[in-house]
């Protein structure tokens, strides 16, 4: 048991450090952005710097996913829909609501870090109630 774990969790381990870059990068690009103008190639190269660790992250999710075996494939992919079926009802959800005028009508780039979030979240949820499932 030790040993698949660590199996897993070596491929999993760099890609939490990814997305953790990218996150402070995210913060560091903001926080430039804020004190200095920039020229616009100079602005644009920042702004999507972040998203090179991102990118990388994503094909670290597909190599660890691909380490897994059957069961743990499914349970993943499970927790997927529901954080996909969750992500979606609060984006329709809230949208609805914003129109209706319940709610107010934020812009995207304002909801968006919360909304990226959520879509974790809601996957780390999933992935509890669906290992409940088969345990």
């Amino acid at each position: 048991m030790e040993r698949r774990l660590s199996r897993f969790s070596d491929k999993l381990f760099p890609v939490v450090g990814l997305a953790l870059l990218s996150a402070v990068l995210t913060v560091a690009v903001a926080w430039v952005d804020r004190l200095v103008e920039l020229p616009g190639a100079v602005h644009i190269a920042l702004t999507v710097l972040p998203l090179v660790p991102l990118a990388a992250m994503f094909f670290g999710i597909a190599r660890w996913i691909e380490a897994l075996d059957e069961l743990q494939r499914l349970i993943h992919l499970e927790a997927f829909v529901f954080q996909f079926s969750a992500t979606g009802l609060l984006v329709m959800g809230y949208g609805s609501l914003a129109r209706a005028g319940v709610l107010p009508d934020l812009p995207v780039s304002g909801v968006f870090p919360g909304l990226w979030l959520a879509v974790f979240v809601f996957w780390a949820l999933g992935l509890a109630l669906v290992r409940r499932k088969y345990r």
